[in-house]
């Protein structure tokens, strides 16, 4: 019986918009990554508790070099708490904070600059937790060929920042198959593609196609089930499901008043809910993949095939979104 293996994939960081924006600069670490509201924490504490309450680990990818601007000893307690209970800490890179702030994506340093950064990453997490990570995801989905190349120079044998069609990701071997080139892993950030159709009356229009990807914040809960399902259909047999830190927040333009999302928490434990009543998924971290994947690279040798799946908007919905998004910019 093939078994679908799903990721649950957190990235751990700020929002990487310059400091301006907020009142004080710790605001915004504790908005964004711990989610405090009102003397509660909606970040990656709370993603932790929901995890623990189904007993399934995530995978959190620490962007190490915000600590930069918060401090080194915050961090180590955010990966000392993670693993404390039972989870993944892996290496996240956004190398602005620690290098050139005019270049945010990793595909913009040369290859020396790329190891370089690494390196002092993975130091870091070694710093924080005692073991050096296993895998790697670039900030923003920026990587190129030399990043790969500098995670093999810094024995990283594992990346998951490939996320087809994306501007940023200047090289994609794969959309939805777990793929080894170079002595490099790839697990890729996957997702489907949205077929949006006009519908008029019993008459249906596909009018555009997106790679969504498979991310607690883009995707509905139906979407994120049917995914589940037409990977089982297919042999596709990993999906990551897309978090951030801040998944669980909602802010205003102004970055000034933050509210829970809780529509957003029910998602995320209703997927769960799912998920655990099957059989034939098994929920893994990075390092429980690596384990498998050594003893027998087969176990993962599923398809590329892409979900599509279809959304239907009637004429009144699409011109009333299509209006808010052309305000945004009067």
């Amino acid at each position: 019986m093939n078994k679908l293996y799903i990721f649950i994939t957190v990235d751990v960081e700020d929002s990487q918009r310059p400091a301006v924006v907020f009142d004080e600069e710790i605001k915004e670490l504790k908005q964004m990554i711990y989610g405090e509201i009102n003397n509660q924490y909606f970040g990656f504490p709370k993603i932790l508790k929901i995890c623990n309450s189904y007993n399934i680990k995530a995978t959190f990818f620490i962007s190490v070099f915000d600590s930069k601007k918060y401090g080194e000893n915050l961090f180590k307690t955010i990966c000392q708490v993670i693993k404390e209970n039972g989870h993944d800490v892996q290496l996240h890179t956004h190398p602005r904070r620690a290098y050139d702030k005019t270049r945010r994506e990793m595909y913009l340093y040369s290859l020396n600059e790329q190891i370089e950064i690494i390196r002092e990453g993975k130091e870091l997490i070694k710093e924080w937790t005692g073991e050096y990570p296993i895998a790697h995801r670039a900030g923003a989905y920026g990587l190129n060929e030399d990043t790969l190349i500098a995670l093999r120079e810094n024995n990283i044998p594992i990346d998951s920042s490939m996320f087809y069609s994306h501007p940023n990701c200047k090289i994609t071997w794969t959309r939805n198959k777990i793929l080894e080139r170079n002595g490099i892993i790839e697990v890729p950030i996957t997702g489907f593609y949205r077929d949006i159709c006009l519908g008029i009356g019993p008459l249906s229009f596909n009018i555009s196609r997106k790679f969504v990807k498979t991310d607690i914040d883009w995707a509905s809960l139906d979407e994120l089930k049917i995914f589940v399902k037409e990977a089982k259909r297919h042999n596709i047999q990993v999906m990551t499901l897309f978090m951030h830190s801040y998944s669980f927040i909602k802010w205003d333009n102004g970055f000034v008043n933050f509210q829970p999302d809780y529509a957003d928490i029910e998602k995320f434990t209703r997927f769960l809910e799912f998920i655990k009543s099957d059989k034939e998924i098994k929920v893994i971290t990075m390092m429980e993949f690596y384990k498998l994947y050594k003893e027998n690279p087969g176990l993962f040798n599923g398809s590329d095939y892409v979900p599509v799946i279809k959304r239907r908007e009637s004429l009144k919905n699409l011109i009333y979104k299509v209006s808010n998004e052309i305000f945004k910019y009067i």
